[in-house]
């Protein structure tokens, strides 16, 4: 096709230029010869009126034309000088008979047979006469006498040959320069062509031919053709077009064939579920017969239309008994209570409502049963049904009132153990004091008159006695939290003060079991308001449970950080009960304080009742009188006091361990949140308001 369309632009090109050459010089040749005709014409008309001037002078003189001497040398002379335009001179008179003639072999002149007439200006006659077969170009020039007689006439002609050659050889040379420029102009529009049509149009094909195979990479060169270059700006963005239509099409084919094969396997889906639905009805009716519940089903017409045999067991009456009752007259044949309540839930059910009750009836051996009945509605191909599961939960309340029993005897107990606690708290107070007064008194004042060994014994009552008292202190604390009546001296405190003391008092037993007590202190946390005494009490029997559960040579590592963490918005004792249902929530500043040790850690278990009251750790029998010997049980007080001083402080305290492992040492970290302000009372200020001050 390209081929084709070259050579259609070639011989296109060569007919047109081809045409237009030969006929521009066509025009060229025939203006010429037109021309080249009028300036012979014009030339013999100007001999025969320069030769008719010389002639008229002679003849006005009034002698004879005939008479006048040499003019047939005239004649000659006037041809010979003025080629071509005078080929012959010759005069005729008025007859036509020639007078006198140049050359004698123009005698055969038919002057009188005139084949053409070509001039225009009557008074200037140009004629077209023959000779022996051969064509003149004759012009005739009249004599006049004086008195304007014409008395002869004057021919200055030309052959026509003269004209022919002069065109013949312009022709000839025409026909050179055609060829010459047409090879010229034909070269340059196969160049042009070739180079800016036929080039472009190959480019342009290639790429198209590309793109129609598939490969929508494809990009086409610029070429310098506007048209073309536009042409392929078109076909690129084609291209990239159907690039994108393809990825399109792949994407929403593999998308169809994904859907097909998902429809495919729904269709296969729903043909394994219609074999189990078939299956499933046998199913709910087997299931339903072994159902370890009564199950009733009631139709829309509010009849029995089916019971299983645990409905047969439960009610005591058989099935034919039962199936084809209206719902009421089933509801007065078990003596329910309430009946128009329990009819209500049916009719609920029937709208699609799940509902849940007791009911209490009477069995057909005229026994009472109490029962839990679940009402929902279920869908047999167009009908509507209601499904009654009765559950016989009478067992179950008796269970649950000897639980209620049992929880208020529990109460009852709890508080007795309180009372115990601060009565026996308080009891054995004063006789302890007794006991380590007159110990002290004895160990200071009387050691020089009493035996060493009774001495030592007495050494031994006063350290028991010691610990007794401190463990009535930790009871009395503990009952006085309990009761709500520790009361708190608030003051400004900074809480790693607090800690430093704590831990100087504990110095000696941190020696003692070689233990390394770190403190990461953070001096930029402000002032908190609390009890200093209590503060020094909490943390004293952190560390020490610390020192206890840390094998000698550990490390016990004591932080403080202030946090600002979204709590909820404190109340001060006189405001009323908060709003459960919307807390309200603010950021408060906290003094955070962990204290990390390297010991055996707590099981995940036991790490919320460390904090309980008499909790202990381990068995009984692992109890210590040691106060931080290795593994040493107390009385499972100081952390229950700790709590109730953080919670005091309006704080909270929890552990964090990875468990129990005495061989690998995961440790405890004790976490303890207190904030700037607890809010107790009327002796307390905003945090806010202690920000400013710090």
């Amino acid at each position: 096709m390209k081929n084709m369309l070259e050579k259609r632009i070639i011989l296109f090109a060569f007919i047109i230029l081809s045409l237009t050459i030969l006929a521009n010089t066509g025009m060229d040749i025939t203006a010429y010869r037109k021309d080249y005709l009028q300036a012979l014409i014009f030339s013999s008309q100007s001999l025969g009126s320069s030769l008719k001037s010389n002639l008229e002078k002679v003849t006005r003189l009034g002698i004879d034309i005939k008479d006048i001497p040499d003019i047939n040398e005239r004649c000659s002379e006037i041809v010979e000088t003025n080629p071509p335009a005078g080929d012959y001179c010759l005069i005729t008179d008025l007859d036509g008979e020639i007078l006198f003639i140049n050359d004698p072999a123009y005698k055969n002149l038919q002057f009188d047979n005139v084949i053409k007439s070509v001039g225009t200006d009557p008074t200037k006659p140009v004629r077209i006469v023959s000779r022996d077969g051969a064509r003149y170009y004759d012009t005739v020039t009249p004599i006049r006498m004086a008195d304007g007689k014409i008395v002869s006439f004057i021919h200055v002609g030309f052959p026509e040959r003269a004209v022919t050659s002069k065109v013949q050889g312009m022709i000839l040379r025409s026909l050179f320069l055609l060829l010459f420029f047409f090879i010229v102009a034909f070269t340059l529009v196969v160049i042009f062509v070739k180079k800016s049509i036929m080039q472009p149009i190959s480019s342009l094909l290639q790429g198209v031919k590309k793109i129609s195979e598939g490969a929508f990479d494809t990009r086409i060169e610029a070429v310098q053709v506007y048209e073309f270059r536009e042409l392929a700006k078109n076909i690129n963005f084609m291209s990239e077009s159907l690039k994108y239509r393809e990825e399109e099409i792949q994407k929403n084919y593999q998308e169809l064939e994904g859907t097909h094969q998902k429809l495919r396997a729904s269709y296969l889906q729903l043909e394994k579920l219609s074999s189990e639905l078939e299956r499933s009805e046998e199913l709910y009716k087997s299931l339903m017969e072994d159902s370890s519940d009564a199950i009733i089903v009631i139709g829309g017409d509010e009849t029995v239309k089916m019971v299983n045999k645990m409905a047969e067991e439960f009610f005591g009456y058989t099935s034919q008994e039962i199936v084809g009752l209206p719902l009421t007259k089933l509801l007065l044949l078990l003596n329910i209570e309430n009946i128009p309540r329990i009819n209500k839930m049916f009719r609920d059910g029937f709208s699609g409502m799940h509902i849940a009750d007791e009911m209490q009836f009477t069995k057909k051996e005229g026994t009472a049963a109490l029962g839990r009945i679940n009402v929902s509605s279920i869908k047999s191909g167009n009908e509507f049904l209601v499904q009654a599961i009765f559950r016989d939960i009478t067992r179950e309340r008796e269970v649950l009132n000897n639980l209620g029993k049992s929880a208020a005897d529990l109460a009852r107990l709890n508080k007795m153990k309180d009372s115990f606690l601060g009565l026996a708290s308080h009891e054995l107070k004063t006789p302890l004091t007794v006991i380590m007064g007159y110990a002290e008194l004895i160990i200071t004042d009387m050691s020089d008159r009493i035996d060493k060994s009774v001495l030592e014994m007495v050494e031994n009552i006063a350290n028991a006695g010691a610990r007794l008292d401190s463990i009535v202190k930790d009871m009395v604390d503990v009952s006085m939290i309990d009761e709500k009546k520790l009361q708190l001296k608030l003051d400004d405190v900074c809480m790693n003060r607090i800690i430093e003391t704590a831990a100087n008092e504990l110095r000696f037993f941190f020696t003692m079991r070689k233990q390394q007590l770190v403190l990461e202190l953070d001096e930029s946390i402000p002032m908190i308001r609390g009890d200093k005494i209590r503060l020094i009490q909490l943390l004293s029997n952190i560390l020490g449970n610390a020192i206890k559960f840390t094998p000698d040579g550990g490390i016990i590592t004591v932080t403080s950080s202030a946090k600002y963490l979204l709590r909820p918005r404190q109340a001060k004792v006189s405001d009323p009960l908060p709003d459960l249902d919307n807390p309200s929530k603010e950021h408060h500043l906290y003094v955070e304080i962990v204290v990390k040790d390297t010991g055996i850690g707590i099981d995940r278990e036991d790490q919320l009742r460390v904090f309980e009251k008499f909790y202990e750790v381990g068995k009984i029998e692992e109890h210590s009188s040691g106060k931080v010997a290795f593994k040493a049980k107390g009385a499972g007080l100081g952390l229950a006091i700790a709590k109730g001083i953080v919670e005091m402080h309006g704080g909270e305290i929890w552990v964090e361990s990875m468990g129990f492992n005495p061989v690998k040492n995961p440790g405890s970290s004790f976490h303890i949140l207190l904030p700037l302000n607890p809010l107790i009372g009327d002796t307390t200020l905003t945090y806010m308001n202690l920000l400013s001050q710090v």
